[in-house]
């Protein structure tokens, strides 16, 4: 599964606009120097022939400037959790095996010692968690970005009419989970949004409940021998694909093909 990552912001332009706007006031600059931003808006032409406004967050080293479109993060973020889950599935089924000595018939052991743990293992668990993180966090942006700077949304708390603007529902006054089971469904007006697919919102909730387990691994425990091993267990047995279906789902659900998938090459 690989997804595409469009450029963001990517502006339709009229041919009109580009001739006019575009073309009569270019600048061709060859040296890197001239340019004193790496904060840059560029005007492209797609292979498709479409033209696009688009920007550019450009890279400066050893005196060269790397252009090239700013990547929506929101999609970023989502191919960095498909990637690495991969990778943590790559680990898992291949090499395992080969990193761990055998000691039964299906009992192998990953070498250790008194400061220094198996690459193999740290590498299972450190692609696992950044896909479980990476994923909430490709979330959260979603959320935030989906839904409009003019957006007011009305609720009731504590037997109280009360509304949040953008901002507030960007902020810590409203939750993820409200976020996701209250505000979006009211932005857009659809009270049988989640009707269709309650499975991938209560996976969407478990994901984002493992991942608070990963980020604080709270240290409340009897002793060395139980503390962080609860949570990196529940980790480790997180059935990240699911959560990953079910995010892309939510997501083209409230906007059409908004996730769009990369064409396999055929082997």
């Amino acid at each position: 599964m690989k997804i595409k990552i469009p450029p963001y912001p990517n502006l339709e332009i009229t041919e009109e606009a580009y001739q006019n706007d575009i073309i009569s006031s270019s600048i061709v600059k060859n040296d890197s120097s001239d340019l004193t931003s790496n904060k840059l808006i560029l005007a492209a032409t797609f292979k498709t022939g479409e033209k696009r406004i688009i920007k550019s967050l450009a890279v400066r080293y050893k005196s060269k400037l790397y252009i090239t479109a700013f990547p929506n993060p929101i999609h970023l973020f989502l191919s960095l959790s498909i990637e690495h889950y991969n990778n943590s599935e790559g680990i898992k089924e291949n090499n395992f095996t080969k990193c761990g000595i055998q000691k039964g018939d299906n009992v192998y052991l990953l070498d250790f010692e008194e400061k220094g743990t198996h690459e193999c293992y740290n590498h299972y668990v450190k692609y696992r968690a950044s896909s479980i993180i990476m994923l909430v966090s490709s979330l959260e942006a979603f959320l935030n970005h989906i839904i409009p700077n003019n957006f007011i949304y009305h609720t009731i708390r504590g037997n109280k009419p009360k509304q949040f603007n953008k901002t507030e529902i960007e902020s810590t006054k409203v939750s993820f989970a409200e976020k996701l089971i209250h505000v979006i469904p009211k932005y857009l007006e659809n009270a049988e949004f989640w009707d269709n697919i309650t499975n991938e919102k209560d996976i969407i909730l478990a994901l984002y409940e493992n991942r608070k387990n990963i980020i604080h691994l709270k240290t409340n425990a009897e002793d060395d021998l139980t503390r962080y091993f609860d949570a990196i267990d529940k980790m480790l047995d997180f059935d990240i694909l699911s959560s990953i279906n079910a995010t892309i789902t939510f997501m083209n659900s409230v906007s059409n093909k908004f996730v769009e998938f990369e064409k396999e090459e055929k082997s």
